[in-house]
């Protein structure tokens, strides 16, 4: 690319980020939560981060009711999917049939479904620039658990996402989000990565032993979305995306490998999807879905996360999880390319 190029490319990319803080704040979406949601973020220096990070010593602080409230240190998922409230039985291990993500056979001798997670509610620890939030679950649990590093979009702190960021935890992940505000580079995801695997490997950290650091994922908005691209690019422990209304070009999209479920809204005028989300999409070159949420604007994903949580899942469920039945999802004809909701459903490879 020519320097003439690289300034028309960098001036585009400063006029979409100060579009976007505006209308951010124009729309209140980038606004702190009030009342009880501030507690999603509480503040813990850095001084209290070993102990802020060790487990608790009084089992009676281990209870599984997800409507329990907690101290200023616990969120609890809010508006929860009905889904996200079924009883906590013993999970089972089936296999799906049909067609795989791509829309070939499964192969029913080497693809089963991940075993469904405990729901028992999430908790959210703070120290210096990160935000952890975590199943509950997690402090008793002798199981490992996949890891989603969160990527904030331009001028929107992490509190802006906590509700969607709780779906997350809520569904069996960790999930690690740094405070960055300017994103784009992914130096701030690879950060998390660093992060909590030094957590998994500290004997006074809560996540000692509890982090599977072969299963991560990454998932960002707007610039956020951006950074997930650049990070994977060039980070190979992270094993699959989700970019929701990112703001990554063809060029930075050239030659990705990393499945990558790309999401984005009909009436975004922030991100324009046939300038930025679909063209990326088009310059993956590994496993790669687009779809697009009819009438869902630039910050649907902060105001109702609701109406795209569940693909998102599904997709880290698919590919850190191996569940057979999540990747069903994704193949031409299953639930999101069927789905009344969504609209230019896209999939390749």
């Amino acid at each position: 690319m020519d320097s003439k190029k690289i300034h028309i490319h960098k001036l585009i990319s400063v006029v979409l980020a100060l579009t976007f803080v505006l209308m951010c704040f124009t729309l209140g979406g980038c606004k702190s939560k009030t009342g009880d949601q501030t507690n999603a973020d509480p503040e813990i220096s850095t001084d209290d981060f070993q102990d802020v990070f060790a487990p608790d010593e009084d089992p009676k602080t281990e209870e599984t009711d997800p409507s329990e409230s907690e101290s200023t240190q616990t969120t609890e998922p809010q508006g929860a999917e009905p889904s996200e409230q079924q009883s906590t039985a013993a999970p089972t291990t089936t296999k799906a049939a049909g067609t795989t993500a791509s829309g070939g056979k499964h192969d029913s001798t080497t693809t089963t479904e991940a075993a469904k997670p405990e729901v028992t509610g999430t908790k959210t620890l703070t120290s210096g620039n990160k935000t952890v939030v975590y199943p509950k679950a997690l402090e008793t649990s002798s199981k490992r658990y996949p890891v989603i590093v969160w990527a904030n979009g331009t001028g929107c702190p992490t509190s802006t996402y906590m509700s969607l960021l709780e779906k997350f935890a809520n569904a069996g992940y960790v999930v690690v989000a740094d405070s960055s505000v300017m994103t784009a580079d992914g130096t701030s995801q690879r950060n998390s990565i660093d992060f909590i695997i030094k957590e998994a490997g500290n004997s006074s950290s809560v996540f000692y032993s509890k982090i599977d650091t072969q299963k991560v994922g990454a998932s960002g908005h707007s610039q956020g979305g951006r950074s997930c691209v650049n990070a994977a690019q060039a980070d190979s422990r992270i094993k699959c995306i989700v970019s929701i209304a990112g703001a990554s070009s063809a060029d930075e999209a050239k030659g990705l490998k990393a499945p990558t479920l790309y999401l984005t809204g009909t009436s975004d005028m922030v991100v324009v999807s046939s300038q930025w989300v679909k063209p990326s999409y088009d310059a993956t070159v590994g496993r790669a879905v687009y779809a697009s949420l009819k009438g869902a604007v630039h910050t649907t994903c902060m105001t109702n996360p609701e109406k795209l949580s569940d693909y998102c899942i599904s997709w880290f469920d698919a590919y850190l999880k191996n569940d057979s039945t999540a990747m069903a999802v994704f193949a031409d004809g299953g639930k999101l390319a069927t789905d009344s909701n969504w609209q230019d459903f896209a999939s390749k490879n």
